[in-house]
């Protein structure tokens, strides 16, 4: 008898109207998907409707797909795969998409990622999580076990700006919050408080996967000495643009 995949479940939930969104690219040699059995690998109220899976081919739209394997993101792979190399070989990948209205649950990360491991054990060589900005090889995702728990770090990245900016500090920010509905959150701060940083906005993005949210003006204790004030994210003279998907809020020093 097959066991019943539980939800990934927000305790916190609380409705914003906001979509949430997630988006994986899987790279392949051609079309490699001839159909899909989920049966045991997702919850039973997953949103199978909004699924949206396309195989695309590189001859049809060779920047569009170039797009997602050089400049930053490739970067990003020589760093995260075992071998960058497998992409440029691709021919096709594949979009693996939903967007769902203000999710009680997080059942469409969990198909998502369930249909990502189909794609790679029918012979992708390596998956894109796109708003997250994170590569993962083939093998690895699929090997997942549908009965995993949730890890917010698996599905979001926490990213430390290497430069300074003047009077704003090392810019340390969140990417992949919209695959809960939620803003992405960035912060300044001194090179020696970066690991700080980045644990602090970890435990923040684990509560607005729980469903809770942040507003501007409300205060966050850290420590013992420093608060930190929600503010709308807007770019500018003084704060930095580092690139956020959607939408940001600005944890500001007290």
């Amino acid at each position: 008898m097959i066991s019943p995949v539980e939800p990934w479940s927000r305790p916190a939930h609380r409705p914003t109207g906001r979509e949430a969104a997630v988006m994986l690219v899987a790279f392949t040699g051609g079309e490699v998907l001839t159909g899909m059995d989920l049966t045991g690998a997702v919850p039973a109220a997953a949103p199978v409707g909004a699924l949206d899976v396309r195989l695309h081919h590189w001859a049809d739209n060779p920047g569009w797909i170039d797009g997602w394997r050089t400049g930053p993101l490739r970067a990003l792979a020589e760093r995260e795969l075992p071998d960058a190399t497998v992409l440029d070989a691709a021919t096709s990948c594949y979009t693996i998409q939903l967007t769902v209205a203000d999710p009680s649950d997080l059942t469409h990360l969990q198909l998502a990622w369930a249909v990502a491991a189909e794609v790679c054990r029918a012979g992708a060589v390596a998956v894109l999580d796109a708003y997250a900005h994170d590569w993962y090889p083939a093998p690895k995702v699929a090997e997942l076990d549908p009965h995993r728990p949730f890890t917010v770090m698996r599905e979001i990245s926490v990213v430390a700006e290497a430069d300074p900016v003047p009077g704003f500090g090392h810019p340390v920010h969140t990417r992949g919050m919209a695959k809960f509905g939620r803003p992405d959150l960035i912060t300044g701060i001194a090179a020696e408080q970066v690991g700080e940083a980045a644990g602090v906005l970890n435990q923040l993005a684990s509560r607005l996967a729980e469903g809770h949210v942040l507003a501007p003006g409300q205060q966050i204790r850290v420590g013992r000495t420093r608060t930190l004030t929600v503010e709308p994210y807007v770019p500018g003279d003084r704060v930095p643009d580092v690139g956020l998907i959607a939408d940001g809020l600005l944890l500001a020093e007290v």
